[in-house]
């Protein structure tokens, strides 16, 4: 907790900047706004079925007090966050006291909620079932890319249920393409009409949004290229590095080259 700063976000809930990371946890525009709009509305959808919820990067617990609030049935909700200090103090940050006291009781004796505080790459080879919904909401793949390798995607998209649902804010085209090749459908979370995040299943009648043929055909450009981390025990600099040097020697057209020869077809 010590790199932790608190701060008030634009709806009034609390959002927590990392010092050491210099990076937000939480939109400054609304931290409960975001969990609601990035993660629980997409996944809305199976609100019909008692769920089982993996949620990665717990953090102080947004998407899954939010899931608490919204869904009817949860039957079990497994929380993975590394740092164990602040998801043990989850409960005593501004929210629902009803939500923050389950949250408190299932810290002390586990029932329908598990923590895990590890790292995801240990904790997902662990886990024998698959969930209904996965929330994803690591830091931004510029600052920790192993949470968001290729391989990663691909050890979480196995536990996934063929008509479940995986949501997360980032919708970076290295992390869409991870997506795409672990076999997922994909779309976009919509805001305002803007793209704000990305959901995926395995079933395409669970995207409302999906991406085109164009947008699926950018992925295949030097600017989609995931990261990699083969046995899953990389750090950041060697990722961010190695992908840094395989984007150099790829043969991949460019982003914007792509973009401009797709301008040219359409308007011939």
């Amino acid at each position: 907790m010590n790199n932790i700063e608190i701060y008030r976000t634009a709806d009034g809930s609390i959002g927590l900047y990392d010092k050491k990371l210099n990076e937000i946890y939480h939109s400054k525009f609304g931290a409960k706004t975001e969990a609601f709009e990035k993660f629980i509305k997409p996944a809305l959808l199976l609100n019909d079925r008692n769920v089982d919820i993996l949620d990665i990067c717990y953090g102080i617990g947004y998407n899954t007090k939010c899931a608490l609030e919204n869904f009817n049935q949860i039957n079990s909700i497994d929380c993975v966050e590394i740092d164990e200090d602040l998801a043990k103090k989850s409960f005593e940050f501004e929210y629902d006291n009803k939500i923050n006291q389950i949250i408190k009781s299932n810290l002390c004796k586990p029932d329908f909620i598990n923590f895990y505080f590890d790292d995801i790459r240990r904790v997902i080879k662990s886990l024998n079932k698959k969930y209904d919904v996965i929330f994803h909401d690591g830091f931004a793949p510029y600052k920790q890319p192993e949470l968001w390798s290729e391989e990663l995607i691909s050890e979480i998209a196995k536990h996934l249920k063929s008509d479940g649902i995986y949501c997360t804010y980032n919708h970076s085209k290295p992390v869409l393409n991870a997506l795409f090749k672990a076999g997922l459908c994909i779309g976009k979370t919509l805001q305002g009409g803007k793209i704000s995040g990305t959901v995926a299943s395995f079933d395409e009648k669970l995207i409302k949004s999906p991406f085109d043929k164009s947008e699926i055909e950018l992925l295949n450009t030097k600017s989609a290229i995931t990261y990699k981390d083969k046995n899953l025990s990389l750090n950041s600099e060697s990722i961010i590095k190695n992908r840094e040097e395989e984007v150099k020697t790829s043969k991949l057209e460019t982003l914007s080259r792509a973009k401009k020869y797709m301008s040219k077809q359409e308007n011939c």
